[in-house]
């Protein structure tokens, strides 16, 4: 049998997608929206280095839908439900080709897949301290990688496909530094240098040895599955230090703390904001509007209400 259980094409989206139109008993939506979400995971999976179906394992959807988690808590997607969505196409497209062979992810139970606290009444930034404490404990290539999240509020796939190199002469001779790989969406987004982005970006230059923070010769998802597994051995994980930045931004902006940071509730925050900053209720919304907005941009989101899961 040729790949992809002889479906008919050797690329696993396209294979989905075939067996969606042949088998599946649904109205037309319903088969396009099983396909975008069967391409959505092929994507992912051939990151991780599975490109046909004959390689997809429950374990393999696991760890997808733990991303699409992972995503959800971060504000990157808009609701659980959504990402069951996804997880469930899978199944659909799996129970389609192989039947009773394929044992069933459950999303919530399996992949943790649970409503998102959109505004956080605690703050999930890392600390300073937890910080150096993690950059000490972990290799030196996810000490830099931690270094690039903080300094410059990187996802963990746009920290691991930057070239340090690149981006530290133009940091040196403009002030920012220009993302491309590893985008969401593939949007292209400038952000600042701050203090200490020069000192991150040189750490990276020094253990670079390919084209970006991947060690040359490796897969973006064999990389990304060791650096998780140190992270989990070293107690810590990713994305906290995008809220770290976020938060740290929202000060240097404003000259106050962020709300979740202060410990200002959502409800009384222009409040709080006004009477520190010692300002009307009016201008201090205008700040806090401004702040966000611009956060949210180097942030790559383009809208104020997701930075209510990073600032409160």
């Amino acid at each position: 049998m040729s790949r992809n259980y002889g479906i008919g094409s050797r690329d696993m989206a396209a294979a989905g997608r075939m067996i969606v139109a042949r088998k599946f008993h649904g109205g037309y939506q319903s088969k396009y929206d099983i396909g975008q979400r069967w391409g959505y995971f092929s994507k992912w999976a051939a990151e991780q280095g599975v490109k046909k179906m004959e390689n997809v394992t429950p374990e393999i959807v696991i760890e997808y839908g733990q991303q699409l988690q992972r995503e959800l808590d971060a504000g990157e997607r808009k609701s659980s439900s959504a990402s069951k969505n996804y997880v469930s196409a899978v199944n659909t497209v799996l129970k389609l080709v192989i039947g009773d062979e394929w044992k069933t992810v459950r999303p919530g139970k399996d992949c943790g897949i649970q409503k998102r606290l959109y505004i956080p009444v605690e703050s999930k930034a890392m600390t300073e301290a937890t910080h150096q404490t993690a950059q000490r404990v972990v290799g030196d290539r996810i000490s830099c990688l931690l270094g690039l999240q903080r300094a410059f509020g990187l996802r963990f796939k746009e920290s691991c496909l930057l070239n340090p190199k690149q981006a530290l002469k133009e940091a040196v001779k403009q002030g920012r530094i220009t993302l491309k790989a590893g985008t969401k969406g593939g949007k292209r987004r400038c952000v600042p240098c701050r203090p200490g982005g020069i000192t991150a970006l040189e750490n990276a230059v020094s253990v670079q040895n390919g084209r970006s923070m991947i060690p040359k010769n490796r897969l973006y998802g064999d990389f990304r599955r060791e650096c998780y597994e140190q992270a989990k051995i070293a107690g810590i994980s990713f994305h906290p230090e995008r809220h770290a930045y976020a938060q740290e931004r929202y000060a240097e902006i404003t000259s106050a703390p962020s709300p979740v940071d202060a410990g200002w509730s959502r409800k009384e925050r222009i409040l709080h904001l006004s009477i520190y900053l010692k300002v009307s209720k009016e201008d201090a919304k205008i700040i806090d509007h401004d702040a966000r907005l611009q956060i949210s941009i180097e942030l790559g989101h383009n809208r104020t209400g997701i930075t209510n899961a990073y600032l409160g």
